[in-house]
């Protein structure tokens, strides 16, 4: 029965070795019946023996193995044991049948905080660079064929022998073969597009292995003049799939990556994300070529006869047809990526980190021992190559095209990398009289207006009226969300600006992930801009309509977080080139001085002084990406919830139910729009959002829009006021003056202007004009802005 059960459970392979160490020291030890129906139906079980069992082993195994024992013993009560009335759908257990462990849990001990995660080593960035720039170097990629990769070559395991049945073109770029004692060899280029692969994608081995090469979709990508594109797929295989090829086609007609299998779960159907390195494009193309040329299949691959998968028999039924992209040689499937992946991200580490610190190592010798004897060899084994750091290193996630699964535009992503000020922007359209659409941009005044909404929806809740008003939430977990009802107690909530916690905030270290598909135990949210209590990831998190102004407000907050540590990377990045071409010239100096025998110590003292700099630099520079990214993150959870707020606002508006409307009147919609401005403005709005929510914060804002101001006052004759002023007096003046600059001149491009010292105050129309003594009064008595409360 074990085995009948494991062909439908996820993860079965894992499964198996809870249900017979369950079997094993526990039913036969304690002579129970050997058919688990009858120990199902004996009665009272002693359960005291299986339990002491569990306490000998750490938190996260004694959860994963209730899990499975708990999953088998109910699949057989609900499948052999269970009747139920087809006219009055009521169930019975034959024979009081019950899982005696079914009430047991272990949620009130806690996981130790060192998960298995983070013994692992993490490869710093700019080894993961350098080591897929040395498996396919960079430059133009486009006319790079395989035959150019001749230290590839070198690696024995890469080669296979072939008959005269396949069909060799000496004159392509692409075919790479030798002849040895009257035997032909064909290069294989699959295992190091996989292993380049896992470096420029953030995705877990096995989703990359499974991906499909795009043979039997109606369209192909194909690389012409620096760019992807897309034309008819002439393969006579075409049209038996459907878009599933790992280059996938976004809507906009560009491309981004398509993983056959969910994050996750592994079966049913994959997902997309609309972004892939170009360069990756580049050569999974030629992969793909290089397959329909050399390593040809007759049809798609069922799921359901591949034998090299952990997916159960039920799980492999769902997921239809594939063309494995990295099918192994005269096979319709991977092969064992394992170790031919380490290996060669050995390998690669080795040979790219040249003199710098020692990362890999070939026979236990590093590479000043042994590279100048390995670059003369012929034939290379990679079995030898060896590094603390495993495949499982290569998932980072730094600056890059991965924040992107949640559906921010790249254009947006480039510009915040590029330095650019951008802001969220509210705009609402509404009918006026005369039946024509207006949509204006939402005001200082709506701000607080709207927040009422959120007001309202807290007496609701405090008077726990929540499932009235359930249609204008949303949540990182929808099946969290479903379990909110009136009856949870008032005093569990917890409002902030932008959403609330249903859980009071006491939850935090176990809101993110799941540490095991379908099981009950959960990683701490992911860290982010609030600190470790970062709601905006969490999966109790709940917000709405009604928030959308507290999450407009902190998305602009972040933007400005990641423009200020762009340009602080971007600082870095340049110190470290400076860096870097002063040690190529002191190496091409040593290499002169000792073709001429001259002494080169000072010199060679020199460089290894550069050489330190530079890790130290390349560290910093992975400590602001790593920031960013995590700011990016949550910058892209943020867009995300309020899309969702957007399409329940406008779903509303067009609907003819008369439910609770929170936010808007019937002939109202909303739209966001992301725009770039100018420095000064971007500080004005976190400056603005500060004083109007308690949620958001100034301490990144002030200091510099205060310097600008002051700045812009002395250029006009007046004496700068700010620098005499605390920060909590700046945030007020600074937001007043800014709304007096914006009513007179009503632009934001003149208050440009204006603080960068393109116009002086003298330079505007009378209507425009700001006199010197209104500004002076704006310091002698300013009126805060109403804080939302």
């Amino acid at each position: 029965m074990i085995t009948e059960f494991l062909k439908t459970a996820k993860g079965g392979d894992t499964k198996v070795k809870d249900l017979c160490e369950f079997v094993r020291e526990y039913i036969e030890p304690n002579n129970f019946e050997i058919s688990p129906l009858d120990y199902l139906t004996r009665g009272k079980t002693n359960i005291q023996p299986m339990l002491e069992l569990f306490e000998l082993v750490p938190i996260t195994r004694k959860k994963k193995w209730l899990f499975s024992i708990n999953e088998f013993l109910d699949w057989l009560i609900v499948k052999f044991l269970t009747i139920e009335d087809e006219d009055t759908g009521e169930v019975s257990r034959i024979k009081g049948a019950k899982n005696p462990f079914s009430h047991i849990n272990f949620d009130g001990e806690q996981i130790p905080v060192s998960l298995n995660e983070t013994n692992k080593l993490a490869l710093p960035y700019q080894f993961v660079k350098s080591a897929r720039e040395w498996i396919f170097p960079q430059g133009n990629f486009e006319k790079i064929g395989y035959s150019e990769l001749h230290h590839l070559h070198k690696f024995s395991a890469d080669w296979v022998q072939v008959d005269d049945s396949l069909e060799i073109n000496p004159s392509d770029p692409d075919c790479v073969t030798k002849v040895e004692g009257g035997k032909t060899y064909l290069w294989l280029p699959i295992y190091w597009t996989y292993t380049y692969a896992l470096m420029q994608l953030p995705a877990r081995g096995r989703q990359i292995v499974y991906c499909d090469s795009g043979e039997a979709d109606p369209e192909v990508p194909d690389f012409q003049i620096g760019k992807i594109t897309w034309s008819p797929n002439r393969n006579k295989l075409a049209g038996l799939t459907n878009r599933q090829g790992m280059i996938n086609k976004t809507r906009d007609g560009d491309f981004g990556v398509y993983y056959t299998s969910n994050k996750t779960s592994f079966d049913g159907k994959g997902y997309a994300i609309p972004f892939m390195p170009i360069e990756l494009a580049c050569w999974l193309i030629k992969l793909r070529k290089w397959q329909e040329k050399y390593n040809p299949i007759e049809k798609p691959t069922e799921w359901l006869e591949c034998t090299r998968t952990n997916l159960n028999e039920f799980q492999r039924k769902q997921k239809g047809h594939n063309c494995f992209l990295f099918r192994d040689f005269q096979e319709n499937e991977p092969g064992t990526f394992g170790g031919r992946l380490a290996s060669r991200l050995a390998a690669a580490i080795f040979f790219s980190s040249d003199d710098q610190l020692v990362s890999a190592s070939y026979a236990g010798q590093n590479f000043h021992e042994c590279a100048s004897e390995l670059k003369q060899q012929q034939s290379i084994a990679l079995a030898p190559f060896k590094s603390a750091y495993t495949p499982h290193s290569m998932r980072v996630s730094l600056i890059n095209a991965y924040a992107y699964e949640f559906g921010m535009p790249i254009e947006v992503i480039m510009k915040l990398v590029g330095h650019s000020s951008i802001i969220m922007s509210i705009y609402y359209m509404k009918s006026d009289k005369t039946g024509a659409n207006i949509r204006e941009k939402i005001t200082l005044g709506e701000k607080q207006a709207l927040n009422k909404a959120a007001d309202t929806l807290k007496s609701f809740i405090e008077s726990q009226r929540i499932e009235q008003c359930k249609s204008q939430l949303i949540a990182n977990n929808t099946e969290f969300l479903s379990t909110i009802d009136n009856a949870r107690p008032a005093s569990s909530y917890l409002f902030r600006d932008f959403g609330i916690c249903p859980v009071g905030g006491g939850f935090c270290n176990e809101g993110g992930a799941a540490v095991a598909m379908k099981a009950n135990i959960y990683h701490p949210v992911t860290a982010g801009y609030l600190g470790e209590q970062n709601c905006i990831q969490c999966r109790f998190f709940v917000t709405g309509p009604a928030f959308m102004m507290g999450l407009a407000a902190i998305f602009n907050e972040l933007c400005l977080a990641i423009n200020t540590q762009s340009q602080r990377y971007s600082h870095l990045e340049k110190e470290l080139d400076d860096t870097v071409t002063k040690i190529e010239i002191l190496s091409h100096q040593i290499y002169q001085q000792k073709a001429q025998s001259t002494q080169t110590s000072m010199l060679e003292g020199e460089k290894l002084k550069l050489q330190s700099e530079r890790r130290k630099l390349n560290s910093e520079i992975e400590v602001k990406a790593k920031k960013m990214d995590l700011y990016m993150s949550d910058m892209n959870a943020l867009h995300k919830h309020l899309l969702s707020c957007q399409a329940i606002i406008n779903k509303d508006s067009s609907s003819e139910d008369t439910k609770l409307q929170l936010i808007v009147p019937r002939d109202f919609s909303v739209s966001f729009e992301i725009s770039e401005v100018s420095g000064f403005q971007q500080l004005s709005e976190v400056c603005e959002n500060a004083e109007l929510y308690h949620s958001c914060t100034d301490e990144q804002a002030v200091t510099r829009r205060s310097q600008a101001l002051d700045k812009m006052l002395v250029k006009n004759g007046i004496i700068p006021h700010f620098l005499h002023l605390n920060e909590a007096e700046q945030l007020v003046v600074g937001n007043q003056m800014t709304q007096l600059m914006l009513s007179r001149l009503k632009s934001w491009e003149k208050i440009d202007r204006l603080i960068d010292g393109d116009l002086t105050l003298n330079d505007f129309e009378d209507s425009e004009r700001i006199s010197k003594n209104e500004l002076k009064q704006l310091f002698m008595g300013s009126t805060p802005l109403k804080l939302v409360e």
